[in-house]
C-alpha cells in the first residue's frame, strides 16, 4: 500500500515539474458576437469560416506557432510550419475573443520544421473558452465543405 502512495506523490511532483514547455493546440483564435455566446446551446453550429484546417500553438493568449497535421502510418504529428507573434489587445463592445482547444502538448523547441509527436487529435472533444474559461465543448463537422465547429454541451456563460 505504501508503494502506491508513493508512485501517486511521484507522479504529481512530476506533473508540477515539466522538463519541456506546454503549449494548447488550438485553432487560431477568432471573435463571435456576444449576444451569440449569450444564446450559445447545444447543437448549435458556429461556421468559422475555414477551407482547410489551420492549428496553432499558445501559450496564454500569445500565438507561439502554426503547425500542419502529418499523418505517419497510425500516428499523427505536427510540423510547425511558421513561428507565431503576440497577440493583439481586443477592445470590442460587441465581440469577444473565442479560442478552441485540443489541450496541452509538450514541445521541447520551437523551430520551423520540428516535428512534434501527439496523440491521435480527437476533432470530437473541444474545448470552447472565452477569456480563459471555459464555456462550451463542441466537436469540428463539415457545413458545406466548409469547416464548423458544433455544440455538443455548454458548460456556463
Amino acid at each position: 500500500m505504501r508503494g502506491d502512495t508513493q508512485a501517486d506523490s511521484l507522479e504529481v511532483m512530476m506533473q508540477k515539474h515539466r522538463i519541456y514547455p506546454h503549449y494548447t493546440l488550438a485553432l487560431p483564435p477568432f471573435e463571435v458576437r456576444k449576444s451569440a455566446l449569450a444564446e450559445l446551446k447545444k447543437g448549435d453550429i458556429l461556421l468559422l469560416g475555414l477551407d482547410r484546417l489551420t492549428l496553432v500553438l499558445l501559450d496564454g493568449k500569445n500565438i507561439c506557432a502554426e503547425v500542419m497535421i502529418e499523418h505517419h502510418s497510425a500516428l499523427d504529428r505536427l510540423r510547425i510550419a511558421a513561428l507565431g507573434k503576440d497577440a493583439q489587445e481586443h477592445v470590442s463592445k460587441k465581440y469577444q475573443v473565442v479560442t478552441v482547444a485540443w489541450g496541452e502538448i509538450p514541445c521541447k523547441k520551437l523551430e520551423v520544421g520540428h516535428v512534434i509527436g501527439t496523440m491521435d487529435l480527437n476533432f470530437d472533444h473541444l474545448s470552447i473558452a472565452v477569456e480563459q474559461k471555459k464555456i462550451a465543448e463542441g466537436s469540428l463537422v463539415n457545413a458545406d465543405g466548409e469547416i464548423a465547429l458544433q455544440i455538443n454541451e455548454v458548460v456556463s456563460l
